[in-house]
């Protein structure tokens, strides 16, 4: 595998781990920082912006309770789970096809893309 793809792996495996952990590191940062660790645009406009309740939603789920505020955030929890075993996969292999590369990135290029349509699409429909 190349080594630069190797890294690229780590590192969004990394991003991951972060993003599942996300809802232990905002407790501490609304205590430690409350004023920096609030969402600026609803500090802002008073709207709340696509992300809002995502980590909460996050925190929610770890505890198994479903009842989500934001509409999007199951998908982002299944492609956070996908997207942890893939990563996984990847990095337990020792040697990968060198067009996998090229599909991945692609494949996730166009799975974040949706993603985040998907949160937008949301949010300018649930705006008065």
């Amino acid at each position: 595998m190349d080594k630069r793809y190797r890294i690229f792996n780590w590192t969004v495996f990394g991003f991951v781990c972060y993003m599942a952990a996300l809802p232990v590191f905002a407790r501490a940062m609304r205590f430690l920082l409350p004023q920096i660790w609030r969402c600026s645009y609803l500090r802002m406009t008073g709207q709340p912006c696509p992300f809002c309740g995502t980590t909460g939603d996050l925190a929610r789920l770890w505890h198994g309770n479903f009842d989500f505020r934001n509409p999007v955030t199951p998908l982002l929890a299944m492609f956070l789970l996908f997207e942890l075993v893939w990563r996984s996969v990847l990095l337990l292999r020792r040697r990968l096809p060198a067009r996998l590369m090229w599909w991945d990135l692609g494949a996730h290029i166009l799975l974040l893309s949706l993603l985040l349509g998907a949160y937008l699409c949301i949010w300018f429909a649930a705006r008065p």
